[in-house]
């Protein structure tokens, strides 16, 4: 039994535990009596920042030592005796299992007026930029003070001094120019404090949009039935950068044709026969929806195809045909037995080809059925929508997932089952818009025009888990770490992170070390609202290194 057991423990493989980032903010510390101050603050998840309960806080001021513990929303509240005059106020949280220690230390004067700053924000739907504004409160009253603005992305440490403004009602516009374009940024608010008011900070998340535009060219604008109509063009940004990964769906009217995304340049290219478009004269239209919370869907401007009548086969074509038919079948048959295997010299191992070294990246999306023979023939008319969710790491099913359609004020939704399926039947006509939500994947949106001629029923939705799209992002910085880039395919990503880290990287470059691995390992799902921060630190460290 002993000898069974050390074998087992010398097999057993190593238990990796990752701990979560906690944070310690001091809120307030406002004097309630002579000697007496109350002390509040808040420990939080850094990564996802929400409230961490139960939790034991230890605060210190002036020699003295006392313990809080945390509510339901992480926050905390203790009255210590204080000395007049400014105090050094430290917090600290030593941890769990789970969880990585926290601290904070600050000096303030409690016999000054606590002042509490809040930002808001505003969108007017005629103006994508949205308006801040920010008030103070002193000791529960409202009070105008000067505060300095700042703002950046949600991984930057500092932020980009923006403006001086008074504390009030007053909107103060955040431009693109201002932010750096389009995405999350963070925007904060810092008085610096006076002889009668404590100095404070507030920060906000704000959401900048930018709209996108649509290029389409046709091959031909006139096609004969037999002949094939290809579509390209670019999904643009409002800046003119590509638009990578977009779904972009090519119609005709109520008509869905093709369905695709676009390449990293933001190219995409339809190829369709003519005869599924049918005879006549149709508008042609690309519909792209980007995909991304602050990116807004647009279309290609319409053109006309006109396509001509089918012409007769000529009889002696099809003799022609029935005669090349035969002759491929004849040479089929013969070709099973490979009779040139015995005149085939082996291949040296120089000329023995090579597996390509490429590594394909996981991406999720929508894959359509395929309609019936008969349905193709008919208009269509199917109001359907149903399919399944899966993994698309795994291949397993994704259930609890929502999938939910919008056109304009309507809204659909199904969750799908234990084994990933979904039903939406019933749909009204039109290009509805596909929103699919899990808890740690990446949301996919894509368009669904009803009715349809089939292939929208028993489609299949690829979900690309958070923790694959950080690491695939990681890629960029860590690559050129490793002896080789091949390996990046060969080996595990607990071997390329241990690497990396042995390697004695740039800073920017541990810190993101450390971000990736609490997101990869870590048994808890990461929301997406942390891929914002994974690309900027992502290219923090890739600067970095061309710096050196």
């Amino acid at each position: 039994m002993i000898v069974v057991a050390l074998v087992a423990s010398a097999t057993a493989a190593p238990t990796i535990d990752i701990r979560a980032q906690t944070q310690l903010a001091l809120e307030k510390v406002q004097l309630r009596d002579e000697g007496l101050a109350e002390v509040s603050g808040q420990l939080i998840d850094k990564l996802t920042g929400d409230g961490l309960a139960g939790q034991s806080v230890t605060i210190r001021v002036a020699g003295e030592v006392v313990s809080a513990t945390t509510g339901p929303d992480g926050r905390f509240r203790r009255v210590v005796r204080v000395p007049a005059g400014p105090q050094a106020i430290e917090l600290s949280y030593q941890g769990g299992a789970l969880l990585e220690p926290a601290t904070h230390a600050t000096v303030t004067d409690p016999s000054r007026a606590t002042v509490v700053l809040s930002l808001t924000v505003e969108k007017v739907d005629a103006d994508p930029d949205p308006r801040v504004k920010v008030f103070a409160t002193a000791d529960d009253q409202v009070v105008p003070l000067p505060v300095e603005l700042s703002v950046g992305a949600p991984a930057d440490p500092a932020l980009r001094p923006w403006k001086t403004v008074t504390t009030g009602d007053t909107p103060h516009v955040l431009t693109q120019l201002v932010a750096g374009g389009p995405g999350t940024r963070r925007v904060r608010a810092t008085f610096a404090g006076d002889t009668a008011l404590q100095p404070a900070t507030a920060e906000i998340t704000v959401e900048l949009f930018a709209e996108t535009r649509t290029e389409m060219r046709l091959s031909s604008t006139e096609l004969a039935y037999e002949d094939e109509l290809t579509v390209t063009g670019r999904v643009l940004d409002a800046a003119g950068a590509p638009v990578p990964r977009a779904a972009v769906t090519l119609v005709s009217g109520d008509r869905r044709l093709a369905q695709g995304a676009t390449a990293s340049d933001g190219a995409y290219t339809f190829e369709i026969e003519a005869e599924l478009i049918g005879q006549g004269q149709y508008a042609i239209q690309v519909q792209a929806d980007p995909g991304s919370t602050y990116l807004r869907p647009s279309r290609a401007d319409p053109m006309i195809v006109q396509i001509a009548a089918p012409q007769p086969v000529p009889v002696s074509y099809t003799i022609a045909a029935f005669v090349a038919t035969l002759g491929a079948a004849g040479a089929f048959f013969l070709a099973r037995g490979r009779p040139w295997r015995g005149l085939r010299r082996a291949a040296r191992p120089a000329e023995t080809p090579s597996t390509s070294d490429e590594i394909v990246p996981v991406t999720g999306g929508l894959v359509t059925g395929k309609a019936g023979v008969m349905s193709t023939l008919r208009r269509p008319h199917d109001d359907t929508f149903s399919g399944a969710v899966r993994d698309a790491v795994r291949g397993r099913p994704v259930p609890g997932a929502v999938v939910r359609l919008l056109l304009g004020e309507l809204e659909r939704e199904a969750r799908t089952g234990a084994d990933g399926s979904f039903v939406l039947a019933g749909l009204v006509a039109g290009e509805w818009r596909a929103e699919v939500v899990a808890p740690g994947h990446v949301t996919e949106r894509f368009g669904v025009t009803i009715p349809h001629r089939g292939e929208l029923r028993g489609v299949r939705i690829d979900l690309v888990p958070v923790r694959e799209r950080v690491f695939q992002l990681y890629r960029r910085a860590a690559e050129p770490v490793l002896p080789e880039p091949r390996l990046w395919g060969i080996w595990s990503p607990r071997q390329i992170v241990d690497h990396v880290r042995a390697k004695r990287p740039s800073p920017a470059l541990v810190e993101l070390t450390d971000f990736v691995e609490e997101i990869y390992f870590s048994p808890r799902l990461a929301a997406e609202a942390v891929l914002p921060q994974a690309s900027e630190r992502v290219e923090r460290a890739v600067r970095e290194r061309a710096r050196t």
